[in-house]
């Protein structure tokens, strides 16, 4: 019953728009396309260290692929239709509402995904927060150089 309560409230949140602003720094866009592969193959590659290595459950790096493109397409379409990345280079407190609402976006898009697999939803929380600060990371650092 507890999962089941959580797994609602998530999906109400997906479906608030004030509060769907997840990728918003990247909503899809032909400028921000060329970088969705590189977001997919950070944030899997990081998934299947965190998900092989400390959470010692074997999982396919294709499989952990197809799950990180649904959750970044997911969360990037929510950006593009509610467009507040106008507003981050305003106020930098946008970036840190889209971090945190991708966070949380998208360990509800893997909780179904790892249902049947032995890894906690709690576990998927923190895979989510680790791979999605990869990907910021990664995303300043890029566009720094640029």
């Amino acid at each position: 019953m507890e999962k089941k309560f959580l797994f609602i409230t998530l999906l109400a949140f997906l479906f608030i728009p004030k509060l769907v602003s997840a990728d918003i720094i990247i909503p899809l866009s032909f400028m921000t396309v060329p970088l969705i592969p590189f977001i997919i193959l950070i944030e899997a590659f990081v998934f299947w260290l965190l998900v092989n290595k400390w959470i010692k459950v074997q999982t396919g790096f294709w499989k952990l692929i197809l799950v990180v493109l649904v959750a970044n397409l997911v969360t990037s379409l929510l950006g593009t239709f509610v467009p507040l990345y106008r507003y981050t280079a305003e106020n930098l407190m946008w970036i840190g509402v889209a971090f945190v609402f991708s966070i949380f976006i998208e360990w509800g898009l893997y909780i179904p995904f790892f249902r049947k697999a032995n890894i906690k939803i709690f576990d998927l929380l923190k895979i989510s927060f680790i791979v999605n600060l990869a990907t910021y990371i990664s995303l300043a650092i890029l566009i720094g150089l640029t």
